[in-house]
């Protein structure tokens, strides 16, 4: 059963048209992922389903958007929407009014129904108590406080934290903040914007187990492969002004695209091919005589009644530009030396004793949760932050370029795009700054735009593009991805790939960690910080061997069940326990086969070579396979206590 219905959407803005013929449905319970390049229309379309903007009217057909009867949607965009002014704990129970108002009914109808004085009284408050009731459960009833405190535990905000000023937190922890608010209000239709932004991979990996288990429909616009691939069952893409919808995950949708695209591309060459022989039977027959003219006609005829194959279209636009590296100067072999670390404030330390040797061409990943010192560590290596301990000790003719997560806040946002890059290149012509910033997608009339008018995604290139204008032999990254479309992340993953400078990548975006890091520094927030060789793969794998992709996978491991006492049993009842019992170690068996199977899976995925298409879609299916496997082993297990 449909819950939304959507038909004839169309959007333009002036005489740029950015979607049109937008004709889609969500069934209950359905996952949709929805991509498409920065700017092409996703956001848009969200506020149109929300009622926050409005398509452009139509001919004969109307656009339509129906929400099924008693159906609630509820949406997070990119930036997150919360009080400054409320602590915590206050902008948790702003979310939980309607909540509250539904108790609220129920205590009154119960009221009605202790008071009333004669039938039609007590039968009109019984249907009142019936429907508020009902109301309340669909919110989550009476489990809702307990939810609200493990979502709010999920999501780094324990009972030390409920007491601080909205206004206090960070943009990171805003995010996570409305989500919690957006999770515990239990829509029926949850409609979320780049939800990963600012969020840690534990938080991350805690909404993937979420959304899956969410008995509820989910749009979900994300740049995020891995989370992508774990949480949707439908992809909706957003390309050339129209949508095209395809069935199962990100991974799938890619293998389907690239067959749909190959298939496409051989059937247009082949009737080409027709046409062309068809014109050439015309123009063998172009004589005067009935015969000649009879065979043009008909021939003719049947090229127009062709149903004409479009010639493939591939948006091959991508950001073309390069690291310079070779211009910076040759690099010492040691390239940073860390003795003794420590970073504390006041009585919480965030990681002690941190001792690496980074080497030239050491491509390092700083991972951990949020809090754990990962930007500060940035700072601490800029020399923008002291050391609490220890040392830091920078080897030979280090030459540093830094992209902050917050590097578009420094954007004038009355400037236009040639007026930024400008000021950071003085000695360009106007010929060599527009080719520099095509290298970025900032062509013809996009120079001029003014950079308030930008998507967040190109607001993060114009940053990108500032910061690369400098030759480096180091580069930092603190969450570049941030805002990127799903091609832009790639092409980044492209260009650090090809930079053969030394790296430090702080990221969330487990893709491009595995893609394009050799060694690990891991922290964990309460003290301890470890340096590794190998990429986020291994170190995960190091932290938690069993893996843990969803809430459902992260059970892997079966817990041991409860010895059975020694009781007298039939035949019957003996036979039935020896079947039990061997079904119950086969599926431990089979348990143990697909643990393994998808631990070699995410390493192979780590190491970022091969089908990349191919590991992820098996990455999938094992982990499905893993649950349910898990879920019939617990079953067996409850079956034999039983017995």
């Amino acid at each position: 059963m449909s819950i939304l219905t959507v038909s004839n959407l169309a959007k333009s803005f002036g005489a740029d048209l950015l979607f049109s013929d937008i004709t889609f449905s969500v069934a209950a319970g359905q996952k949709l992922g929805l991509i498409g390049r920065n700017g092409g229309g996703k956001t848009t379309l969200l506020k149109i389903l929300l009622g926050q903007d409005t398509p452009d009217p139509s001919g004969s057909t109307p656009p339509k958007i129906n929400l099924a009867n008693g159906r609630r949607m509820g949406y997070l965009r990119q930036e997150a929407p919360v009080h400054p002014e409320n602590t915590i704990a206050e902008e948790i129970e702003v979310a939980l009014e309607p909540y509250r108002a539904v108790q609220a009914k129920i205590t009154e109808a119960e009221h009605a129904m202790s008071d009333a004085t004669n039938e039609d009284a007590l039968n009109q408050a019984l249907m009142e108590y019936t429907e508020a009731l009902d109301e309340f459960e669909s919110r989550g009833g009476y489990a809702i406080e307990e939810q609200k405190d493990a979502t709010l535990q999920r999501l780094g905000f324990g009972p030390e934290t409920l007491t601080k000023q909205v206004g206090d937190c960070s943009g990171g922890e805003q995010t996570r903040l409305a989500l919690a608010k957006l999770v515990l209000t239990r829509p029926d239709l949850l409609i979320l914007d780049e939800p990963t932004n600012h969020l840690d991979i534990h938080a991350t990996e805690w909404l993937e187990g979420f959304l899956k288990e969410y008995t509820g429909a989910v749009i979900l616009v994300s740049h995020d492969r891995y989370f992508l691939d774990a949480v949707v069952d439908s992809i909706a893409e957003l390309e050339f002004q129209k949508m095209t919808l395809y069935k199962g995950n990100y991974s799938h949708y890619r293998r389907q695209k690239e067959e749909k695209l190959e298939r496409q591309s051989e059937l247009y060459g082949q009737q080409q091919k027709e046409i062309a022989r068809l014109n050439d039977l015309i123009k063998r027959n172009m004589g005067a005589n009935n015969t000649a003219s009879i065979i043009r006609h008909k021939t003719q005829g049947r090229i127009e009644r062709m149903e004409k194959v479009e010639a493939v279209r591939l948006d091959t636009a991508r950001v073309k530009a390069k690291i310079d590296d070779k211009n910076a100067g040759r690099i010492g072999r040691e390239v940073l030396n860390l003795s003794g670390v420590a970073k504390a404030y006041g009585a919480r330390t965030l990681f002690s004793d941190l001792n690496a040797v980074i080497e030239r061409g050491d491509r390092v990943g700083f991972v951990g949760p949020n809090g754990a010192g990962k930007t500060t560590l940035v700072k601490m290596l800029l020399g923008e932050e002291e050391p609490t301990a220890g040392e830091i000790a920078w080897g030979h003719n280090v030459k540093r370029a830094y992209f902050s997560q917050h590097a578009t806040d420094a954007l004038d946002v009355e400037k236009t795009v040639y007026e930024t890059l400008k000021d950071e290149s003085p000695a360009f012509n106007e010929t060599q700054t527009r080719s520099y910033l095509a290298r970025f997608l900032f062509t013809g009339d996009d120079v001029f735009k003014k950079v308030v008018m930008l998507s967040g995604g190109e607001k993060n290139k114009l940053a990108l593009a500032c910061m690369l204008l400098r030759p480096c032999n180091l580069l930092i990254l603190d969450e570049p991805t941030n805002h990127l479309d799903i091609e832009s992340c790639e092409t980044l993953g492209q260009m650090l790939q090809d930079y053969s400078g030394t790296l430090f990548l702080v990221s969330h975006d487990r893709y491009l960690l595995n893609a394009v890091t050799t060694k690990t520094l891991g922290l964990t927030g309460t003290g301890s910080a470890e340096l590794i060789e190998g990429n986020y793969a291994v170190w995960r794998e190091l932290q938690n061997p069993t893996p843990v992709a969803s809430t459902t996978t992260a059970k892997s491991q079966p817990k041991p069940q409860p010895k059975l006492e020694s009781v007298p049993l039939s035949r019957e009842q003996s036979k039935a326990r020896a079947k039990t019992q061997a079904a119950l170690e086969k599926a431990e068996q089979r348990i143990a086969v697909l643990e393994t199977r998808l631990a070699e899976l995410e390493a192979n995925l780590g190491t970022g070579t091969g089908d990349l298409i191919a590991l992820a879609a098996e990455h999938t299916q094992t982990q499905n396979q893993l649950a349910q496997a898990l879920t019939e082993w617990e079953r067996l297990g409850e079956e034999l206590v039983d017995r």
